[in-house]
């Protein structure tokens, strides 16, 4: 099972009171707690935010985004994602 979209536009990568949350916007972005029900485009890409390596998009990825941010710039065409590529720890 795919982990939720939130309105923020990142997957769901926490939970309060066993809703799900995106951990990094909760309080600061508006949607961070609100679950987003459209699905996610089956022709996107998602690239890794540090080496660029691709992936087709699914909010399984680890640190899952929709439009992907590249020097302060949003490409809506793009998704985000990290691959690992400088570690885990």
């Amino acid at each position: 099972m795919s982990k939720p979209m939130m309105k923020c536009g990142h997957a769901a990568n926490a939970s309060v009171n066993g809703k799900p949350v995106c951990a990094f916007c909760i309080g600061i972005v508006s949607g961070a707690g609100e679950v987003d029900d459209r699905p996610v485009a089956k022709d996107r890409m998602a690239y890794c935010t540090y080496c660029n390596s691709s992936h087709p998009s699914s909010p399984d990825l680890p640190f899952f985004g929709l439009g992907a941010m590249h020097l302060g710039e949003r490409d809506d065409t793009k998704d985000s994602f990290y691959c690992g590529c400088r570690g885990w720890e």
